[in-house]
Order: C-alpha cells, then sequence, then structure tokens
C-alpha cells in the first residue's frame, strides 16, 4: 500500500482519506500507471504473482506462499509518471507522503543501490497496517521519466527471513 501514498502525494493536500478513496484520488492522477505493462518481474518459487488494478490503479502483486504472524509478505508494483521532478525530488516527496498517510510510519535507512544495470534509491521503514506491526523496503526505479515504485513488506522482524526472495524477485526486474 505504501505506493499509494507514492501515487497520491501532491494531489490529496495532506488530508487522511481511507483506502479506496486514496485510490480513486490516484486513479485520476494523468500520469498513473505510466509503466503499467512496460516491465516484467518473476515470482520467487512458491510465491503467486497477480497483475490486478483496484479502483483503477494497476498493480503487480508477489504474495508469499504462507502468512507469517497473521500477516502475507508481498511484494507490490505499481508506476507513475515522475512528471519534472528529478528522482531525488520524487523519491523524497513520496517519503514524506508515507509518513503523512500510514500508521505510526518511521523512516529507516535510505540508501542507493544497483539493480541490473539501473542505479535505484531505496529506504527501510516500518509502520502499523489493520493492527499489524509491519517492516518494508520502499524501491523507486526511475526509468524513461517513469517511475516504478516497488514496495516489500513483512511482519515486524522477518525482512531477513525473506530476503533472498526479495533479491532474487528484483534482480528479475526488467522495463521493456
Amino acid at each position: 500500500m505504501a505506493g499509494l501514498w507514492a501515487l497520491t502525494s501532491c494531489q490529496l493536500n495532506n488530508k487522511k482519506l481511507p483506502a479506496e478513496e486514496i485510490l480513486k484520488a490516484a486513479a485520476k492522477d494523468p500520469g498513473a500507471n505510466a509503466g503499467a505493462g512496460k516491465f516484467n518481474i518473476e515470482a520467487p518459487a512458491g510465491w503467486q504473482k497477480l497483475d490486478t488494478s483496484m479502483n483503477g490503479i494497476k498493480f503487480t502483486f508477489l504474495l508469499a506462499p504462507v502468512a507469517d504472524h497473521a500477516f502475507r509478505a508481498n511484494i507490490n508494483i505499481i508506476s507513475q509518471s515522475m512528471g519534472n521532478s528529478s528522482p531525488e525530488s520524487y523519491f523524497d516527496q513520496n517519503i514524506s507522503s508515507m509518513g503523512q498517510y500510514l500508521q505510526n510510519f518511521s523512516a529507516g535507512t535510505k540508501a542507493e543501490k544497483e539493480i541490473n544495470g539501473q542505479r535505484v534509491k531505496l529506504m527501510h521503514y516500518s509502520h502499523t497496517q489493520a493492527g499489524h506491526d509491519l517492516d518494508g523496503v520502499f524501491y523507486i526505479i526511475p526509468k524513461n521519466g517513469i517511475a516504478y515504485i516497488i514496495t516489500f513488506t513483512v511482519a515486524k522482524g522477518l525482512l531477513d527471513k525473506y530476503q533472498a526472495a526479495l533479491d532474487q524477485a528484483l534482480q528479475s526486474f526488467k522495463v521493456y
């Protein structure tokens, strides 16, 4: 869900809205879904891949085979045109939005790394969703003016358990 906050960073003017309303608002952004259908990512062994749309926002979900602590680890990908924003300012705007919309949001380490020859920005974070304490990693992969937003979310304390699956999925990510 962190990617939703990214899509709505400018247009909701810091309002607290239910997720369905955020999806509807995000879908109205002319840059929403700019990279949909322009990338591929493979699910790690045993994980499920699901391409879907919710209220006009196109998602690709990679879902872990089992739930830990009543939460199913997942990787989700959405895309949006970055407009006139640089990758750095786009990344910072999205982190700011996450702080406004995610319950008990705590930003962690920010870094850069290379994925398939592309420099990407990432940030570790934690938050609470539906009573679950969660850890996550938020990635912005800029390519041709489009931000591919990859969010990895697990139950608190389980990032290390799923790191190999995340790395496998990220290494398979390719923009057409």
